[in-house]
Order: structure tokens, then C-alpha cells, then sequence
């Protein structure tokens, strides 16, 4: 009776090792194609358009410029809005940590740009939900100059940004029209920021230069990925090659639109001495860029 009762359990596990890869394997087919057939008759819902590649996603990146003191810009990329808004923070910002409160720019210097988009996205976190994974791409002005390529150049109307007597006091007088290629961005966003003693106040000029150079050169938000590979060895980022192609298709697609909207917005916050802290305003402002 034992050998028989043996024999029947181990052709029994025998059948089921057989079986069970081919139920698998058939269930896959079988959701694989049910999952086919939703995409088919939402496409015919639409009157049978395709969705271009990239149409549908949200990427948000901090944007860092490795310096002494570093720059910050939050860039989101709407797909479905078919809008690029810049945000620029100031590097003395007051973010959450473990310890305490650090600001943007020392978490950078000491544990990395990872570590201070982690921060930023837990301090403007409410609730329960999850929020989206916010990328970072660090890399030095010259790095950020190479990857906008030579050919691009920018104008800036430096009354958007400057009093009379500000502007006067670094030569734009009557003509208040900065002009800068890639490579003298960074000089120019200096120079502005020199006028200026507010932190959010230096922070908008570099979101408002790198608007300019993103609104005014057709293909540069396209021909950035590019330009990352191809400085890959001088820049920092978590972005994977998938989700840097993800990224890419975003960006071709919103480019080749003509309600595409390029902008940057302020941030509010609150100065107290060296101390820089969102707003209410301010907090519930990035939080809705970064979901």
C-alpha cells in the first residue's frame, strides 16, 4: 500500500510541475490579450488615433548646478498639459530631515543632490499617498552649457527682473535686453543675481534665464537627453536609461506641439535672517508640482 501510495503522490507532483508552467503560461496569453483588447477599444473610443509616445507621462526632475553654492530648479514635464514649468529654489531653503532641518544646498554638499530631492519631496508631502519619484540631474555650469549645445542663444528683458536703477547699475540703461549664448549663461544669471539680495529674487533669474534658452531655441528641450548621455561621466543622476528615454519621448512629444507652454514659476517663502522657509502657499505649490 505504501509503494502504490508513493507512486500515486509522486505522479501526482509529476503532473503538477507540468501543468502548473503551462496554466502560467496560458494565463499570460490570456491577460496579455485582454489587455490588447482594452487598448484597441479605447483607441476606437478616441475615433482610432494612436497615443504618440510620451503623450500620457509626468516627469519631475530637480535640476542642480554643482557649484560652491548650488543652484536648484524644479522642472516639471507635462505630457498631457503639454506644459514645461521651471521652478527655481533658493539654495538656503529649509527642508525636513531625520536630525532636524537642513537647507537644499548643504544637504547637497554633504550627502548628495539623492538625498536633497528625497528631502524636498518629504517636506511637501501631505496625507497618506504616495507621492511620484522625483529624479535628480546634477552637473556643473560648463557640464549644463555643453549639453544646450553652442548654437543656443537667448534674450532676456532684464526689466522683468530688475529695477531701473538696478539694471543701470550693471549697464542695461535704456536697452534692457541681455543676449547670452549657452556659454555665458552662467555669467549673466551671476551678474543679475548680484543686484539682488532676496534669495527667492536670485533664484527666479536662474529659472527665468533657463526659460528663456528653453522657449526661445526650437529642439533644445528634444536634444537634452542627448546631451546628458552624452556628458553622462560629468553629470549625477538616478535617471535610468529607460527612465532617461521615458524622459526623452516626453520632451520630443510636448516640443512638436504648437500649444506647448514653456514657463517658470516663484515660489513663495519666508525670510527669517538666514532662515528661508516655505509658505503655506509655497508648500502646497510644490507639492502640486511634484504629484
Amino acid at each position: 500500500m505504501r509503494s502504490r501510495g508513493a507512486v500515486f503522490w509522486y505522479s501526482l507532483g509529476l503532473t503538477l510541475l507540468l501543468l502548473l508552467p503551462m496554466i502560467g503560461v496560458t494565463f499570460f496569453f490570456v491577460n496579455q490579450r485582454q489587455q490588447q483588447e482594452e487598448l484597441r477599444q479605447a483607441a476606437a473610443e478616441r475615433g482610432g488615433l494612436p497615443i504618440e509616445q510620451g503623450a500620457q507621462d509626468t516627469w519631475r526632475v530637480l535640476l542642480v548646478v554643482q557649484q560652491e553654492e548650488p543652484g536648484f530648479v524644479l522642472a516639471r514635464v507635462d505630457g498631457p498639459a503639454q506644459r514645461v514649468t521651471l521652478c527655481a529654489l533658493p539654495g538656503t531653503l529649509q527642508v525636513q530631515a531625520p536630525a532636524g532641518t537642513t537647507t537644499l544646498a548643504d544637504c547637497t554638499l554633504t550627502a548628495g543632490p539623492g538625498r536633497a530631492a528625497q528631502l524636498l519631496t518629504q517636506t511637501v508631502a501631505t496625507g497618506e499617498t504616495a507621492m511620484p519619484t522625483l529624479y535628480y540631474l546634477a552637473a556643473t555650469p560648463d557640464c549644463w552649457a555643453s549639453c544646450a549645445g553652442e548654437e543656443a542663444v537667448a534674450r532676456l528683458d532684464t526689466a522683468a527682473l530688475l529695477t531701473k536703477a538696478q539694471r543701470e547699475s550693471i549697464g542695461y540703461g535704456e536697452d534692457s535686453v541681455a543676449e547670452a549664448s549657452a556659454q555665458e549663461a552662467a555669467e549673466l544669471i551671476d551678474q543679475l543675481q548680484s543686484c539682488l539680495e532676496a534669495p527667492e529674487k536670485k533664484a527666479d533669474v536662474r529659472a527665468a534665464v533657463w526659460e528663456a534658452f528653453a522657449r526661445q531655441n526650437a529642439g533644445l528641450l528634444e536634444s537634452l537627453p542627448e546631451g546628458w548621455r552624452t556628458y553622462s561621466a560629468r553629470t549625477l543622476t538616478d535617471l535610468l536609461a529607460t527612465d532617461l528615454a521615458g524622459l526623452e519621448a516626453t520632451l520630443r512629444y510636448v516640443s512638436k506641439q504648437p500649444g506647448l507652454t514653456v514657463e517658470y514659476r516663484s515660489v513663495a517663502v519666508q525670510t527669517a535672517g538666514r532662515e528661508v522657509t516655505l509658505t503655506e502657499d509655497g508648500a502646497q505649490f510644490l507639492c502640486t508640482l511634484l504629484q
